[in-house]
């Protein structure tokens, strides 16, 4: 997403002319924050900041339900200060799309499912990926059943909750059809029906190449035009590698539900091929929607000075991806 897809129009109602593609949440809630302030910008950074409060609160407390006080915190902080957490500030969908992802896990932990459904729904509301949150949703049900069948089939109420997730995405793709004359399903290959029906085939104005590919492929691509870009593509490649190490790091702390769901964004992220030019774009933040990793990592690092060190070097990284997009050197 790019902050001038949405700052175009004074009524921040540019995600209609430029793009379907953007899922509608954010910008409807900024609208009328913009209509009072006369700023859609600010809106957006309001809308932005308040969500990111959220997500800090929601997160601890659903850090806390399998931590000690100290590494729940230190969970926190690692969300927070990881070096693609700026856009959480930024005019981008992530913040609010990571507190939706968090009260749909956070409520399902409690057994809360139709507030879970709920969540679920404003975050594919938000973004494509919030359809995978059927799948922690799905193994907590599962876990909550005793992983048995008899019991699964007598909690039929507690599924209909889930299908409010997918539910989310089937409202967008009809009104994208009916208001936007957005959708024309091409079901070609699999390719063809991704770019047709869940994500707008207008993406291809902000995005003009792009697919999903095998990880293995993308990242041959990337091997071989390192050199067209080479500081967007360096920037992209440690990130994407420092977080591989983080998801092996956490592993071992994560919940089953949890696992999943990582893998599954982390998987998605590295197959989103962006062109020869940079074939990683948008790597980094598309990473940080796998949350449950940084609470994997709050009991491998103990209160002290090593944390105060990862901490102080991911805060100095954190700066420095600013610097970097704000010089226009980088793209996130």
């Amino acid at each position: 997403m790019s902050i001038s897809f949405y700052t175009l129009s004074p009524r921040v109602t540019v995600w209609m002319m430029a793009l379907p593609q953007f899922h509608p949440l954010y910008p409807w809630l900024a609208t009328p924050l913009a209509a009072i302030m006369g700023q859609p910008l600010l809106a957006l950074l309001l809308v932005s900041s308040l969500a990111t409060l959220g997500l800090l609160i929601a997160f601890e407390y659903l850090a806390r339900l399998d931590l000690a006080p100290p590494a729940a915190r230190t969970s926190t902080l690692l969300l927070i200060l990881a070096p693609p957490a700026f856009i959480l500030f930024a005019p981008y969908t992530e913040s609010l799309f990571l507190l939706c992802s968090v009260l749909c896990i956070l409520w399902a932990r409690e057994q809360r499912w139709w507030l879970a459904g709920l969540a679920g729904a404003l975050a594919t509301l938000t973004r494509q990926q919030g359809l995978f949150l059927l799948l922690p949703l799905a193994w907590e049900m599962w876990e909550v059943s005793n992983r048995q069948w008899r019991h699964l089939l007598l909690a039929w109420r507690s599924w209909l909750a889930l299908a409010l997730v997918p539910a989310g995405m089937l409202v967008w793709i009809i009104y994208r059809a009916l208001a936007l004359g957005d959708v024309q399903a091409n079901f070609s290959n699999p390719q063809a029906l991704i770019y047709s029906v869940l994500i707008s085939p207008s993406a291809s104005k902000v995005v003009p190449e792009q697919a999903f590919l095998w990880p293995w492929d993308v990242l041959w691509v990337a091997a071989q035009n390192y050199q067209l870009s080479p500081g967007q593509n360096i920037v992209d490649l440690v990130l994407g590698a420092g977080f591989l190490v983080l998801l092996v790091v956490a592993w071992p702390n994560m919940r089953i539900s949890y696992r999943i769901y990582a893998v599954v964004v982390t998987l998605v992220s590295f197959s989103y091929y962006t062109g020869p030019l940079q074939p990683y774009m948008g790597l980094s933040r598309h990473l940080l929607l796998a949350f449950p990793v940084f609470i994997g990592l709050g009991p491998v690092i103990r209160p002290g000075l090593t944390r105060l060190l990862l901490l102080t070097l991911s805060s100095f990284g954190f700066f420095f991806l600013i610097f970097v997009y704000v010089i226009r050197a980088w793209v996130p």
